[in-house]
């Protein structure tokens, strides 16, 4: 019976059967989304606000950290300046027999202040001590301890919580943020000797927050741990700090540092309150956003998605006939010639006649056919390159140059010299060779690129009068990371040969750092050569720099290690004329050969 009352559809043509699928897939969600349009299309945009805001209020949360990471690095680096430990510690008589010294003293310990300072943000750096410095007159950037003990911020400083203290003391047109650090003994990193004070200007953070403000009457707020208000957003109302206090009062440590997003009403108004901590500092980032206005910026967009809706609706129906007249042909030919790829010719394109949907699924298959075709090239093109690379690499291992030199070398310590050291020489080369051999392997630990470096720079410092000074930091847990053969030392080359002998005095220092960030370990080689300037280090990876006499270039390197791993890996340079070059290489985490 069943089959008989719906025989005739079944004999229906492919068009009318797609043209009635067509319609009832077009009418009965169109009038579901009509009746639940307002819930569901409200709902929808709320999220997407309410996420915008989120991604804002990260993206601020990060810009602050950066800031007071570099302000408490400046505040690190000038603590521990060797000739602001030195003056500190001097003796009280040293100033009294001569007035002169002392005046000396100042001027030095205010250039370091200067040569360190990071940001034209600051605005003003106080050093506060009880030494003999601040002993025998105070300035307006070196003043007595006992200025600053009575403040409320220096006694939160003194329980220990927080290596950097920020605050805003509210003094009358002062208007800065500021920050503090205690100045350890260098020798005893126990005692302090001091303290250091800098000034930041409260609009610099402001201009922060405001970016902060999603919506036009949030109010975003930084404050310290201690409930004293930081800075805020232009538009912030000062009302709310007291409720941002009474939330902050009972959060842990934990939560303010994994964030909390909750509703909250105040003054009989619902809010959107985030709050989390600022990594570096003892401060807080709050917003406020009222719901109020994010259901605002809703309704317009809603009213514009029904209109659409309804001005689309009833051209819909004609167009699916059309479509379902044109459709089954198309299809066809398109399974024909999808068949046609299936036994390996890419070279099938079909012309799409329209704009439809199955001219959209044609154009996506001819992309399809493309890119495979084209990947396909691409794998084969990028199987030849990193055979190049290789080669390239195994090429470096027995550079002529370097060989010719560390062979004269010895030669010349043989006839002028008859000591262990010729010992010593031959053991660092036979060990740079079969660490650059590495049995075939172009996949090493770092552990092997290390030692690599270390027989590298013990036969350099033969050949230059140990004028070489190598240092390595790197954590036990990182030294079986795997990394492709013979990266470090052509860096390691061109930092002696290229910064450090171009020195006046030839000789100079090396440091080799590793660590993890985002899930990936980084390398940092830092040299105190003659470096290069801002422009030079920002092209040095764009061309091939390779030449017969430091074997294959650091661009090869950035480029193999991009090969193998992808683009987000790879080499960056950062230099200065005359303050030395760093390289820093960005790596997967991996400690299985690959």
């Amino acid at each position: 019976m069943i089959r008989k009352r719906f025989g005739f559809y079944t004999n229906l043509q492919m068009r009318y059967k797609l043209f009635i699928h067509y319609s009832l897939f077009i009418s009965i969600p169109l009038t579901i989304f009509i009746i639940l349009n307002n819930n569901v299309a409200s709902g929808d945009l709320k999220e997407q606000a309410l996420f915008s805001s989120r991604q804002v209020f990260e993206q601020g949360r990060i810009n602050l950290e950066y800031k007071f990471e570099s302000m408490n690095t400046y505040m690190t680096v000038v603590s521990l300046n060797a000739t602001i430990q030195s003056t500190l510690k001097k003796e009280l008589d040293i100033y009294e027999n001569d007035l002169g010294t002392w005046g000396y003293d100042l001027r030095e310990m205010r250039k370091q202040f200067f040569i360190t300072r990071p940001s034209e943000d600051i605005t003003n750096t106080t050093l506060y001590s009880d030494s003999a410095i601040t002993a025998i007159d105070e300035t307006e950037d070196f003043k007595k301890m006992s200025n600053v003990v009575d403040t409320s911020w220096y006694r939160h400083m003194q329980t220990g919580q927080y290596a950097y203290e920020w605050f805003n003391e509210g003094a009358a047109g002062s208007a800065v943020v500021s920050g503090a650090r205690r100045i350890l003994d260098d020798e005893s990193l126990r005692s302090a000797i001091g303290l250091i004070r800098l000034d930041i200007p409260e609009h610099v953070f402001t201009l922060v927050l405001d970016r902060v403000a999603f919506f036009h009457s949030s109010s975003v707020f930084l404050m310290s741990s201690n409930h004293e208000l930081l800075a805020s957003s232009s538009n912030a109302n000062k009302a709310y700090s007291s409720l941002v206090e009474s939330l902050t009062n009972n959060l842990t440590i934990e939560r303010l540092i994994n964030g909390i997003w909750e509703e909250h009403t105040f003054q009989n108004n619902r809010y959107l309150v985030g709050i989390q901590s600022v990594s570096g500092s003892n401060a807080h980032l709050i917003v406020l956003v009222p719901y109020s206005e994010i259901l605002a910026s809703q309704s317009k967009a809603i009213r514009q998605m029904l209109l659409i809706t309804l001005i689309i609706a009833p051209l819909t129906f004609p167009l699916a006939f059309i479509v379902a007249s044109s459709g089954t042909r198309r299809i066809r030919k398109l399974i024909s010639q999808m068949k046609t790829v299936k036994q390996g010719d890419f070279t099938v394109r079909i012309h799409p006649g329209g704009k439809d949907e199955i001219d959209e699924l044609t154009h996506n298959f001819n992309t399809m056919v493309t890119k495979t075709a084209h990947l396909l090239d691409e794998k084969y093109e990028m199987g030849k390159e990193i055979k190049s690379m290789e080669l390239k690499a195994l090429q470096a291992q027995i550079n002529p140059h370097f060989l010719y030199n560390t062979l004269d070398l010895l030669s010349w310590k043989a006839i002028r010299i008859n000591e262990n050291s010729i010992y010593e020489l031959v053991q660092s080369l036979s060990t740079f060779y079969k660490l650059s051999l590495s049995k075939g392997s172009s996949i090493v630990t770092l552990n092997n690129e290390i030692e690599h470096i270390q027989a590298y720079v013990k036969i350099q410092n033969a050949r230059f009068k140990n004028g070489l000074h190598l240092l390595i930091d790197v954590p036990e847990s990182l030294l079986q990371c795997k990394l492709p053969k013979i990266t470090l030392q052509p860096i390691i080359e061109n930092a002696i040969i290229h910064g450090i002998l171009e020195t006046a005095d030839k000789k100079g220092t090396i440091e080799i750092t590793a660590y993890t960030k985002d899930d990936h370990v980084i390398v940092r080689i830092a040299d105190d050569g003659v470096g290069m300037s801002e422009e030079r280090a920002a092209s040095i990876l764009l061309y091939d720099n390779s030449d017969t006499t430091h074997g294959y270039g650091v661009k090869n390197i950035d480029t193999r290690i991009k090969l193998l791993y992808g683009e987000q890996y790879g080499l960056n340079y950062e230099s200065r004329q005359g303050n030395g070059t760093i390289v820093i290489i960005t790596l997967p985490t991996l400690y299985e050969l690959t």
